[in-house]
């Protein structure tokens, strides 16, 4: 019999959460979890209600029973995911559904996907069953303007359009069913724009901003969950990050309170040096003092706004306003600045990082640390073959940079993480052909390409075709075969002594 490796226990305080039932080692893939329910964002232009990518007016064709636009994939009309609102459409609106403007994001699909969980009622009490147990968060969502805004433009508007009845499905029911998508849904970037799915065992994952297991996605939908590069222990608790956790503390906290409904006390936000990182830290304003002011978040409080700014250096307490000025002027550049021209972000991180009104190893730089990184090699007209030795040995240095602080604060971010080593990788391949007249050093250079490659290739290898870091896994194979031969290849010519 071969043992579960996860389960899902309860708490009096946590609710229910998962489980490491057997030890689990690190990178042990442990969840592959189709999705109880997936639709379209709330806010989204028209898209293809099978397959959820987006499309225009001129490449739409309607469904020919509910008159909802598809793309031009005849499967996707007969899409199990598009039965719930066509089924509406014929059997309680009686009129099919005419959609004229493509160009702007459209009241009609913001209904979409609170349909779907809604017609399992009737339909598949399984699942209906199993959304229904998720947390809503109706008593912290009621009053708040998106709670009124779903009201208006879902609860009223099924009742209107979708001609339900009040005594079936009860605005009440309605609205819980919008706090479950919201607190419980997943952003998947398969399509263009990416679309939200509800999973089961995956909703019951614990929060933390430094998470002990990565997440992403199958080409089908299906998530994927995985132990980062520390094991965990039996009995241990599972989480992922439910926010960015390239943002600082209070970007992460602010976003939490007002999508999850809680304020994070996770060992990452509790430490105002996030693990010595200082990656929120921004100059102290009393002269003369070296130090920076870091985030501290009380831990008894219930409000994420409620941070105070301590200098690491002389202790002084500093103006949150002060805070906000100095990130508002830096981040004005930013949003300002052409993020596709090398020169550009040469420039911005020259100049902000000399001035020094934000450590070195602030969020804002790793950013831009990190779009640099990947830009060097990729411009149209300048391949990596084509960049000055200056800029190679910069995109080095870029790319180690963003990994010292990501082995600290992102550890489970594969995406990343895998994309800069392979970038390390074309790194040191080239490198390898620069230095063709020299054998020792040749060797030297595509062997680190090499373990580079398989670094990159272990991180990436459950990224799906559809993003770029599962192309990326697709040519790490290649390439290993590639390198391998030229290894093998190099390895005779100096047993021989015959040149390269």
């Amino acid at each position: 019999m071969v043992k579960q490796l996860i389960k899902i226990l309860e708490d009096p305080t946590l609710g229910r959460y998962v489980a490491a039932n057997v030890d689990l080692v690190e990178w042990q893939l442990v969840l592959n979890e189709r999705p109880l329910i997936r639709g379209p964002s709330q806010i989204t232009g028209p898209v293809c209600l099978g397959c959820l990518k987006s499309i225009s007016a001129d490449a739409a064709t309607r469904c020919e029973k509910c008159g909802w636009p598809m793309c031009s994939d005849p499967k996707c009309a007969d899409d199990e995911w598009h039965r719930a609102e066509c089924d509406w459409t014929v059997n309680r609106r009686k009129q099919k559904v005419n959609i004229k403007d493509f160009t702007v994001p459209h009241p009609s699909y913001q209904s979409i996907t609170v349909i779907r969980c809604l017609y399992q009622k009737h339909n598949n009490p399984e699942v209906w069953a199993k959304l229904t147990s998720l947390e809503s968060h109706c008593s912290s969502r009621q009053g708040g303007s998106k709670y009124e805004s779903d009201k208006i433009w879902i609860a009223n508007y099924l009742h209107r359009f979708f001609k339900l009845d009040p005594s079936e499905y009860s605005t009440d029911e309605i609205l819980r069913v919008c706090g479950i998508v919201q607190v419980n849904g997943h952003e998947v970037p398969l399509a263009d724009p990416p679309y939200v799915a509800i999973y089961d065992t995956g909703s019951m994952l614990e929060h933390s901003c430094l998470p002990n297991c990565s997440k992403t996605f199958t080409s089908d939908g299906h998530l994927l969950i995985r132990v980062r590069d520390t094991a965990i222990k039996k009995g241990e608790h599972l989480s992922i990050c439910y926010t960015d956790s390239l943002w600082g503390t209070a970007q992460r906290l602010a976003h939490l309170a007002d999508t999850k409904f809680f304020v994070c006390k996770c060992p990452r936000c509790s430490d105002p040096t996030e693990l010595g990182t200082y990656y929120s830290g921004v100059k102290c304003t009393t002269e003369d003092c070296i130090g920076y002011a870091l985030p501290n978040v009380l831990q008894s409080t219930n409000d994420p706004f409620d941070i105070e700014w301590t200098c690491n250096f002389c202790s002084t307490v500093v103006d949150p306003n002060s805070i906000e000025l100095s990130l508002a002027h830096v981040g004005k550049d930013m949003a300002a600045m052409n993020r596709r021209d090398p020169k550009h972000c040469c420039m911005f991180l020259d100049h902000y990082v000399t001035i020094g009104n934000l450590h070195p190893n602030h969020y804002y730089f790793t950013e831009i640390r990190l779009n640099l990184a990947q830009l060097y090699g990729q411009q149209e007209g300048v391949p990596l073959d084509q960049l000055s030795q200056e800029q190679l040995n910069h995109k080095r240095e870029l790319c180690l940079k963003v990994l010292k602080i990501a082995d600290v604060l992102f550890s489970a971010e594969c995406r990343i993480r895998g994309s800069l080593m392979f970038e390390l990788h074309a790194v040191m391949a080239e490198d390898a052909r620069r230095s063709s007249q020299n054998t020792g050093t040749v060797m030297e250079a595509l062997l680190r390409s090499k373990f580079y490659l398989e670094q990159a290739e272990n991180l990436l290898k459950y990224e799906p075709i559809e993003l770029p870091e599962g192309q990326m896994a697709a040519q790490c194979r290649n390439n290993a075969i590639d390198l391998d031969l030229l290894l093998k290849k190099l390895h005779e010519s100096i047993g021989t002594g015959a040149p390269i």
